[in-house]
């Protein structure tokens, strides 16, 4: 099973699941490349904002891009007990539609 991996906030230790290509589609780093503070560097100056790691118990929770889907589930979960309160509501919404969009903006979005 794999991951979509942040790189910004990313330790050191990830094995990608799946090579990184260059917008031309050459290769940029292989298939089991253990991920090193000098290739999350690189990776941040050329704008790659994501990777497909293998799931590592290892991996802290804010490293990972959460399914979208998944995500918006857990975010009703939370807010089902104040469904009457608008204010909650309208907080919900913000929240949803901030990470919805940062989402996108990491090639999450589905």
């Amino acid at each position: 099973m794999s991951v979509r991996l942040l790189t910004h906030v990313a330790r050191p230790g990830a094995r990608l699941a799946n090579p990184v290509l260059t917008p031309d589609g050459l290769p940029l780093l292989g298939r089991g490349t253990v991920l090193a503070a000098r290739h999350l560097s690189m990776l941040n100056d050329l704008g790659v904002r994501t990777v497909e790691v293998e799931d590592d118990p290892r991996l802290g929770v804010w490293e990972i891009v959460p399914e979208p889907d998944a995500w918006l589930m857990a975010l009703e979960q939370r807010f089902t007990t104040v469904v009457a309160d608008r204010r909650m509501m309208a907080l919900k919404d913000a929240v949803r539609e901030v990470y919805l969009d940062y989402l996108k903006s990491v090639g999450a979005e589905r």
